[in-house]
Parts: structure tokens; C-alpha cells; sequence
């Protein structure tokens, strides 16, 4: 079988690739808050393989990093809350074996929510037909606030290692703070930061050498568009910019170079020119990104969002979903973003898709920015499209394979008393419904002790879960204030297959490795249960390994 390059591995400085696909850093608009949410779990984790190299969306490095009314809904990584809410989607990437870095960015005068944005210049974007935004003019920073600046890419840096990332990409492409120091159609200082090429580029060099600084330069990559021409964002010699550039990254060793094609001139058109990237991957002795045939690794946007599984439909030559425009900048969480269907090896179609709830936005990102959806209409066409997303095909029913997936799962609870909803007579109700459910043929019945009258609240009763127990066929799985010691007695006694945890294993992640090692558990904290905050009593309970020796 004939070889392909793209698939083949590639060493480079701690990471092994072990094919050459990159999925590019791609806007999607679907972090509300600025947090990331749980959906980006889901789209990370279905385009990570083995030795795969994912570069996370632009994440903003401060407060006043973000602020484009185009794209209200971009991630940060300036906040503790910030770092916790990105660690399951690494975790997510890292479990399916991927290397995942974090672009950090700032946008500087293309923000359009800043009353006062910063850059190199006073001068604002000029509107255009394309942009659609009405731009602030921006405050030029002095040469005493740019160390300020500076540090923020050094500490966003610093919080995507907490995060769990294996490295950042520094973003210095598309008209952003980074690029409107380096390009001379929109740097006209006349200090150290401006007029030659040497100090325009300045700015960009002292961040990557504070970044390198912070967490090593195996670490660093840095992505850059010197031919481009985007929110006004130009250069009058890119081939003098692009080379020096890739000359003084050689000086701090990082670990690659992304560039964008000199077609690339505006972003999402390609345009046709003579100039190539060829002298600036000569130049430069790292890895060297980009598309083209002379590049160590290829990166791909558009192409990697419509097919998740790029890197087989490659190896196979399999054809390809095609992208849809109109979905790529959507708030919504499916739509255009986990939605896009993977190769299919046989005749038969998938049967099953995604059904995600209707979406609940705490009060705190409602408060931070633009409302999720623009009106009322846009999330009505959001929620009529989620709930399409059911199991089966056209026509409603059920494939022949959903009699293979155990789907139905009762919580019976018939001695509770809960919302006034009490019976008569819970021993008959519970033992006619076990019988029912057992000649059903149902996966499991999961059954809430007696002594559990209330929801939380234990109390004494000679009633018992066994005539139910014995009546169920399927695997019976008892909740219901469980100790370790109870859980172990239950089992043993043939009084449940499984026993479920609910307070006990929030509090406590690493649940079974604190039975099997009887440890000390961590105290859950009730007043947490129900509050809409992304960390606090959710994903920052401590891990056995965590706790002082």
C-alpha cells in the first residue's frame, strides 16, 4: 500500500505526532460567559486520535482581550473559574491520547465592546461591508503599560499549564494586538515599538520570550499571517516581515512556527499569488506548520470541523462531509460544531445521534455579555432542532439495533414521600412494578431504600427492598444513604447487584479507590448542590492523591 506522508510520524522536541493532521485554532463562538462549556468536551474530544495535535480556539489572555460583538461567546483563560472549566475538556483530549495546546490571544482594536480598546495606534478599523461592526477609536498603550500586557500572555500561559494543555500557540495572525504592532498600515509610533521592522516586531518577540520564560520553550508555538489583509491589518513588504520574524524565533527555540498561506490574504478566501512561505521555512529550524507540501505538519479548519475524523477519511481516501458557512459562528451548541456525521465503514447508517437538553444559562454569563441567542425566534429554531436530534430514523421509530442499547432505566422509588406524592400501600406498588419491568426485560431496576422517606433524609423502617429484589430478574441497583460498609454488606448478602452513590461520590471522585483503600472521604458541602457555579461543589472536590501526604 502506498505510503502517505501526512500519516506519518513526526519527532519533535518532547512530543511524538504520530500523523502530521492539525486541527487548527478555530472561533466557534459557543463558550457563553467566556467559559467553555461542556459541549466543547464532546467537539475536542471527537476530533482527538493517538498522537493527534488539536490547537484549542482563541482563548483571551484578559479581561479586555475578547469584546467582538462578532464573536461574543470566545473562551478566556485569565480566571481561576476559567482554568477549572477547561480541564475536562483537556482531560477529554488527553484521554483518547492527543497533544492539545492553548492559543492564547488579545484582540486589541477589534474589539467593538470596549468603550476604550487597546493597540499600538490611535487609529480605529476602518468599517467595511464585510465586518458589519462599528469600531471604538482604540487608546494607544504607552511603552510603560505594555509590560502589563506582556504579563498577561505570560499568565495566561502559566494558567493553560494548570489547565492541564501540553503548550500554547501564541497568537500573532489576523489584524489582532500582536499583528498591529508588527504591520506598518497600522503602526505609526515613533518610539521603540515602531517605525523600523526591528521595533514594530518587538512587542511580538518580548511576549514569546515571556511565554518561554514561564513554561519552556518546548512548549511555545506561534502562529503568524504576514501576507494577510484582515480588519485592515496589512504590511507594505510581508516577505521582509514573515522572514525576520522566523529568524528571531530561532534565538528562543520554540517548538513551531504556524503560518498562513500567503493565498490566505482575507480570512476564509483564497486568493491566488506568486509568494510562498518557502524562505521562511528555511529560515526557521523549528517544527514548521502550515499547508503547502513544504511544511512538517499541515493544519486544517474547515475541513477538520465538517469531518471529525479526518485523519482516517485521509488514510482512506474517503470522501468527505461538506462545511457549512452559515453554522460555523452559531451559538448553537450542536448545530454545526459535534453534529458532523463520522465515516461510516458499511452499507447501514448510524442510528442514534446526540439529544442534549433545552440549555440553561446561569445568571453569571447572561451578566458578562451578549445574550445567547440573538432573539427569540433564533432559540426557538435551536431548541426545534435539538429535540429532532432522537433516537432512530426518519420517521421516528426505532432502529432494530436500539433492542441492543439499554436505554430504559426506571428509578423507582415507592416508599418515598416526595412533592406529596406518597401511596397507600408501597409494598404492593413496588413488587407489581419489579414483576412488570422484569418480563420487560429491562437492563437494571434501580431502587431507593425505604428508610429513604424523604429525599436526604434517612429514617428507621422494617420495610425492605428484598421481596422486590427477588422479583426483578435484571440487575438490581439499591440507593439510599449507603456507607462503604452497608454497600459491601448488600452485596455480599445478594440484597443488590450494584449499589448507586450520590452525595458521597460528588464529594469524592475517586470513590472506589477510597473504598478499596478504606481512606478518610472528603465532607460534602449541601449548600452547593444546587447553585449554577461551573466549580465551587462540582469539579473542585479533592482527589485522595491531592491531599498533604
Amino acid at each position: 500500500m502506498e505510503s502517505i506522508p501526512l500519516l506519518s510520524p513526526r519527532e519533535t522536541g518532547r512530543f511524538r505526532f504520530l500523523h502530521r493532521i492539525v486541527l487548527a485554532p478555530l472561533t466557534r463562538n459557543r463558550s457563553y460567559g467566556n467559559l467553555p462549556q461542556s459541549h466543547a468536551i464532546l467537539y475536542y474530544s471527537q476530533r482527538a486520535t493517538e498522537g493527534g495535535f488539536l490547537i484549542a480556539e482563541a482563548t483571551g489572555v484578559s479581561s479586555d482581550a475578547q469584546g467582538m460583538s462578532l464573536f461574543p461567546h470566545t473562551p478566556g483563560i485569565w480566571t481561576k473559574e476559567q482554568v477549572e472549566a477547561w480541564k475536562p475538556v483537556v482531560n477529554a483530549v488527553h484521554a483518547k491520547g492527543g497533544i492539545f495546546f492553548c492559543q492564547i490571544w488579545h484582540v486589541g482594536r477589534v474589539s467593538d465592546m470596549e468603550k476604550e480598546p487597546i493597540s499600538s495606534t490611535d487609529k480605529p478599523v476602518e468599517k467595511n461591508e464585510d465586518d458589519h461592526m462599528d469600531f471604538p477609536i482604540p487608546r494607544c498603550l504607552t511603552v510603560e503599560e505594555i509590560p502589563d500586557v506582556v504579563n498577561h500572555f505570560r499568565v495566561a500561559a502559566r494558567n493553560a499549564m494548570d489547565a492541564g494543555f501540553d503548550g500554547v500557540e501564541i497568537h500573532g495572525a489576523h489584524g489582532f494586538l500582536i499583528e498591529q504592532f508588527m504591520k506598518d498600515s497600522v503602526n505609526d509610533r515613533i518610539d521603540k515599538y515602531g517605525g523600523s521592522l526591528q521595533n514594530r516586531c518587538r512587542f511580538a518577540l518580548e511576549v514569546v520570550e515571556a511565554v518561554v520564560a514561564e513554561v519552556g520553550s518546548d512548549r511555545v508555538g506561534i502562529r503568524l499571517s504576514p501576507y494577510a489583509n484582515y480588519v485592515g491589518c496589512h504590511d507594505s513588504n510581508p516577505d521582509a516581515l514573515g522572514l525576520y520574524m522566523a529568524k528571531a524565533l530561532n534565538k528562543f527555540g520554540i517548538l513551531y512556527l504556524h503560518m498562513v498561506e500567503p493565498r490566505m490574504i482575507t480570512v476564509g478566501e483564497k486568493t491566488e499569488t506568486p509568494r510562498c512561505l518557502r524562505p521562511m521555512r528555511d529560515a526557521f529550524e523549528g517544527t514548521f506548520i502550515a499547508a503547502g507540501g513544504y511544511d512538517d505538519l499541515t493544519a486544517y479548519g474547515r475541513w477538520f470541523l465538517s469531518n471529525p475524523d479526518l485523519p482516517q477519511r485521509f488514510g482512506l481516501d474517503a470522501h468527505l462531509n461538506k462545511y457549512n458557512r452559515s453554522t460555523f459562528y452559531t451559538p448553537d451548541p450542536v448545530t454545526g460544531y459535534t453534529d458532523y456525521p463520522f465515516l461510516q465503514l458499511g452499507d447501514k447508517e448510524a442510528k442514534f445521534k446526540l439529544v442534549l437538553p433545552k440549555l440553561i444559562i446561569p445568571n453569571w454569563a447572561s451578566n458578562s455579555g451578549p445574550n445567547l441567542f440573538q432573539n427569540r425566534e433564533e432559540e426557538k429554531e435551536v431548541d426545534h432542532h435539538r429535540s429532532s436530534k432522537k433516537m432512530g430514523d426518519d420517521n421516528g421509530e426505532a432502529g432494530k439495533d436500539a433492542a441492543t442499547i439499554p436505554i430504559l432505566t426506571p428509578y423507582k422509588m415507592p416508599y418515598t414521600e416526595h412533592m406529596g406524592a406518597a401511596d397507600s400501600d408501597p409494598d404492593a406498588l413496588g413488587l407489581h412494578m419489579a414483576r412488570a419491568l422484569g418480563g420487560m426485560g429491562v437492563l437494571y431496576l434501580h431502587a431507593v431504600e425505604p428508610r429513604m422517606v424523604r429525599p436526604y433524609e434517612r429514617g428507621e423502617t422494617r420495610r425492605s427492598l428484598r421481596p422486590m429484589r427477588d422479583a426483578f430478574k435484571g440487575t438490581f441497583i439499591v440507593a439510599g444513604a449507603y456507607t462503604r460498609e452497608d454497600g459491601s454488606r448488600a452485596v455480599a448478602d445478594g440484597y443488590a447487584d450494584l449499589v448507586a452513590y450520590g452525595r458521597l461520590f460528588l464529594a469524592n471522585p475517586d470513590l472506589p479507590r477510597r473504598f478499596e483503600l478504606d481512606a478518610p472521604l472528603n465532607k460534602y458541602d449541601r449548600k452547593t448542590f444546587y447553585t449554577s457555579d461551573p466549580v465551587i461543589g462540582y469539579t473542585d472536590y479533592p482527589f485522595l492523591d491531592d491531599l498533604p501526604k
